[in-house]
């Protein structure tokens, strides 16, 4: 099974889990039961993104960190405490957890590999960018650019390509938007294609709008796959 096949499927059983509580709580289909009403809060959506981006082959690391947001913001209502005695524990325990990813070997906790084994070649040519809770402004002036990895959560970035060329071959962007949003700024003639999942957002290439006879040039080929969930993204001309 590809890994599209699996995230669909995956996104599948989600859907069919949060469909089936739902119509357990709300028509007493099970009487005498009632789930706790905090399964139902903005902070417990995290926690289920966050297992899912955690069980996939990438992303994990994104998935940790949506994992631990939730978790932080959900647990003075699970366990009846102040945030601040939330903090008390999670901050030891956050440090705790950086020191040992930190002394582990390179394939981590996370299964995230060394950058050079992701993608070889020149690390000009690829680009790492994560953004949470923050955002901003490059400029790609690679000339052999080959894609990488944008991650968004609570925020947002924008990538200008107008002084990049593209590497040879189909070149690959993994973006993973989520409650955040990227803006890329690319030439007319760039072949983009989108390969996007998106879960109450969307992701569009708007630069027919300002050119109706766009040609691009079937050499230049730029996938952009991932997915979009309460988030986005859009392509520009530069």
């Amino acid at each position: 099974m590809s890994t599209v096949s699996k995230r669909r499927t995956l996104l599948g059983l989600l859907f069919i889990m949060i469909g089936g509580i739902l119509m357990i709580h709300w028509t007493n289909l099970i009487p005498f039961f009632r789930f706790p009403t905090y399964i139902f809060n903005w902070q417990m959506i995290l926690i289920i993104l966050g297992l899912f981006f955690l069980i996939t082959e990438r992303n994990r690391s994104t998935g940790l960190v949506l994992f631990v947001i939730g978790a932080l913001f959900l647990a003075p209502d699970v366990f009846n405490v102040t945030f601040r005695q939330v903090l008390q524990f999670a901050i030891p325990g956050l440090f705790l957890l950086a020191g040992i990813l930190l002394i582990l070997p390179s394939r981590n906790l996370l299964g995230r590999r060394k950058y050079k084994k992701d993608y070889e070649g020149d690390a000009n040519d690829y680009i790492r960018d994560v953004n949470i809770f923050s955002g901003g402004t490059k400029a790609i002036t690679s000339g052999s650019f080959k894609g990488g990895e944008l991650t968004c959560i609570f925020g947002g970035t924008e990538l200008n390509f107008r002084n990049a060329n593209l590497a040879p071959g189909v070149n690959v962007l993994e973006v993973a938007c989520i409650f955040g949003g990227v803006k890329l700024f690319i030439p007319e003639d760039w072949t983009v294609k989108l390969e996007i999942t998106p879960i109450f957002g969307g992701f569009t290439d708007s630069r027919a709008e300002s050119n109706m006879r766009l040609a691009t040039d079937p050499d230049k080929i730029l996938v952009v796959k991932g997915t979009a969930i309460f988030g986005g993204g859009e392509i520009k001309v530069v």
